[in-house]
């Protein structure tokens, strides 16, 4: 439903904004540049600022930030989680709830998705 530099394409954040925001203008049928983030949105306000600014100078009709959302299941820890729950330790991933957006839409644990989007997932570039 429209265009975007390859999930994997080691690409830095304001250059995939530059490259795809131009084509906005062209693709009047549904069109979007996503940023993924390497960590918790929050603890970086400035790139947040920087990436959205980015976004309106460069033609981006519709932008979104993605970033992860771990819980641990025996803690309720939230934040990134990475093979260990930096709270109790846990490295059980059954007890690790991995939210992140797929095909445009927050749809819960990331072990409910199929293994081909479990695998475009894993492929995405992580904006720092």
């Amino acid at each position: 439903n429209s265009f975007h530099i390859p999930v994997y394409y080691n690409i830095q954040a304001i250059n995939k904004i530059r490259l795809e925001g131009p084509f906005h203008a062209l693709c009047n049928g549904g069109h979007i540049t996503y940023i993924e983030l390497d960590g918790a949105a929050m603890h970086n306000k400035k790139a947040l600022k920087q990436i959205v600014q980015a976004m309106a100078e460069n033609g981006v009709g519709y932008g979104s930030i993605n970033h992860p959302v771990d819980r641990c299941k025996c803690c309720s820890y939230h934040g990134v989680i990475g093979n260990e729950c930096p709270s109790c330790g846990n490295e059980d991933e059954a007890n690790i709830e991995r939210i992140r957006r797929i095909t445009g839409y927050l749809v819960g644990d990331m072990s409910k998705w199929n293994s081909a989007k479990r695998s475009e997932e894993m492929d995405r570039v992580k904006h720092k």
